[in-house]
């Protein structure tokens, strides 16, 4: 082990890491030492497809004489079995094809940097996966539940959805350009009797058509779009930040989706392309698509309001996932939020662990304390107050609420409340958001339909009308003169210290405890489910992996720091040895995409641990 890897071995006990150049060891490496023949060379894909054959009509484990590396031809590449399933019914046999810079033909300038590196590989893993699909049907993969029928044949890659992340799908190694793509192959059987001649033409047509997909040849116009198109965005999002907004939606972008079980855009005359207030209306300069125009938000407390179903909340979900690039033709491409924008809603049964929550909560009945709140079943208020705090203990810069998904009591409380009800242990966000963006930096993009106390407070009021923005600032403004409210006596002028935690490593998964994510939002780690459900901002699955083999790797750090701290090690570790150093060094997985750590620590956050896991640094 060399490289970051290796520092991290030594100065945290860790034994993750590949080193630098974001791409994997290639094979004899410490991560393949359990793999036979993974160092065989000699061996070409005619010799594979002839084992194969050969293999026919013998039972299912024969096929683990075909693990190991073979070296083809036309294209060149090189194939690696890494494991064979046990069975026909176990999960797909693991496999990778790695195709050298010679043969791919890349020019140096799509992976010239980082950005385009995690561009040019999302492009590649989403060919990989259409061409997986297509083969798979082209040649007859069969999922027989009939223990004796014919099953196996599908190639699986990891499905992309529309935002544009790190993923370990295909992964490019920077030191000498050579790609190398993972996938799965279901080993064709009939009951546990080998289907060798099947699997032979899986071998000798699928497998280099699938590499083939990572030929510059293959795309030459298209891969130079979308890597182009996804550093603008990264470049617009800096530059957004540096002047002073939180955020920007581009003129003509398309917001709404096509349905609620869809990412993809709408389509349709219906659809209304989105226009930026003037007053509000700002240019940027992007290195390949040149000048572009829209709204900016700026730092500070902005108000989205609007009739029932004109798009408020449609405007704050393209606003959520703005922290990540999109794909060319997604409509969101230029919609653009800072990196550390967090999404908080109300969540009911939530686990607490240790958060200070009394810059919104006190005198609980019984006296228990909440400025180191502890509940395995937390209210709507109690949730969304950790939620806060939570947010900006890991750095969050901006948040986002939608009335709709938030508990109304911890939003607002208006004059008649507070009279009628005098001993309500809550301070409503509406008295602390103006502190909380004095003292702790943080903006707040809120979606409000009935709370227009919030007149008083924001900053920026804007209308969604006809799914068409509008400012109106000043007329809220002149409503909160003409209609007094609450807040002007209530707003407190201090928003209180964010306590750190201590995390107790070893409460989180062992790298030996068993963990699988059953969809995005639900991961079972031993006998809990981890519900990631109001975790907005996680938006793939393979995501969900990938916290799962970040909680394990933080498991084995050493105790005693906090859990910022170890989020920064995390952080690190990723950029500088890629999501492949999440993995034990003799395992690999083709279907992990890369978390923001803000993910991380909301994951951490709603484990339910029989133990105390945080402490609260005094």
């Amino acid at each position: 082990m060399s490289g970051r890897g290796a520092y991290y071995k030594n100065l945290y006990g860790s034994r993750r890491g590949r080193g630098r150049g974001g791409g994997p060891a290639e094979a004899g490496s410490a991560r393949g030492a359990k793999r036979r023949n993974d160092d065989d060379s000699g061996r070409s894909a005619e010799d594979l497809v002839r084992e194969l054959k050969r293999l026919d009509g013998k039972s299912y484990p024969a096929y683990r004489d075909v693990q190991g590396s073979w070296d083809y031809s036309d294209p060149p590449f090189r194939l690696h079995i890494d494991h064979v399933q046990s069975d026909p019914f176990a999960p797909p046999s693991k496999v990778r094809i790695r195709v050298p810079q010679a043969a791919a033909q890349l020019p140096p300038s799509l992976f010239a940097n980082r950005t385009r590196q995690v561009a040019l590989c999302d492009f590649l893993a989403r060919r990989l996966h259409d061409a997986a699909v297509a083969l798979s049907k082209a040649h007859g993969a069969q999922k027989s539940r009939r223990w004796a029928g014919a099953k196996g044949g599908e190639l699986t890659a990891d499905r992309p959805g529309q935002q544009v992340l790190e993923r370990s799908a295909v992964v490019l190694d920077a030191s000498d350009g050579a790609l190398e793509a993972r996938f799965t192959v279901g080993f064709p059987a009939q009951g546990r009797t080998i289907l060798g001649e099947w699997a032979a033409e899986i071998f000798r047509a699928s497998v280099p058509a699938l590499a083939r997909t990572l030929l510059y040849d293959a795309h030459k116009e298209s891969v130079h779009a979308f890597v182009d198109s996804v550093e603008d965005q990264e470049c617009l999002r800096r530059a957004v930040t540096e002047a002073g907004l939180v955020a920007f939606v581009a003129d003509g972008a398309v917001l709404p989706r096509a349905s609620g079980a869809s990412d993809a855009p709408m389509r349709g005359p219906h659809v209304v392309p989105f226009r930026a207030p003037p007053a509000l209306a700002r240019t940027f300069a992007l290195p390949h698509r040149g000048s572009i125009a829209g709204m900016g938000i700026p730092v500070g407390i902005t108000m989205v309001a609007g009739g029932g179903f004109h798009g408020k909340s449609t405007l704050l979900d393209a606003l959520a996932v703005g922290c990540y690039s999109h794909v060319p033709g997604d409509g969101r491409e230029f919609v653009v939020t800072s990196e550390k924008c967090v999404s908080v809603q109300g969540e009911d049964g939530r686990s607490i662990q240790c958060v200070d929550i009394s810059p919104f909560i006190h005198d609980l009945p019984g006296g228990a304390s909440t400025a180191a709140f502890s509940t395995q079943d937390a209210s709507g208020s109690t949730s969304m107050a950790a939620g806060v705090v939570e947010a900006l203990e890991l750095g969050a810069d901006t948040l986002l609420f939608d009335e709709d998904t938030c508990a109304t009591n911890f939003l607002v409380r208006d004059l008649r409340m507070r009279r009628l009800i005098e001993a309500d242990p809550i301070n409503p966000l509406i008295f602390k958001i103006r502190a909380m963006l004095q003292e702790h930096r943080c903006s707040s993009i809120l979606v409000i339909g009935g709370c227009g106390d919030y007149c008083d407070v924001a900053d920026l009021v804007l209308e969604m009308r006809q799914y068409q923005c509008y400012d109106i600032t000043e007329k809220a403004r002149e409503i909160a003169q003409e209609i007094p409210s609450v807040v002007s006596a209530s707003e407190m002028p201090t928003f209180g210290a964010v306590r750190l935690r201590r995390l107790d490593t070893k409460t989180l998964p062992s790298p030996s405890m068993k963990a699988a994510v059953r969809r995005r939002a639900a991961i079972d780690v031993g006998d809990e489910t981890l519900d990631l459900t109001k975790v907005a901002q996680l938006v793939h699955d393979s995501q969900s992996r990938a916290i799962v083999m970040a909680l394990k790797f933080l498991h084995t750090q050493p105790p005693g720091r906090t859990l910022s701290e170890y989020l920064v090690i995390l952080q690190s570790l990723m950029d500088d040895a890629s999501i492949d150093a999440l993995m034990e060094d003799d395992r690999i997985d083709g279907f992990l995409a890369r978390p923001r750590t803000i993910e991380v620590g909301m994951a951490i956050n709603r484990l339910v641990s029989p133990s105390e896991e945080m402490r609260a640094v005094h």
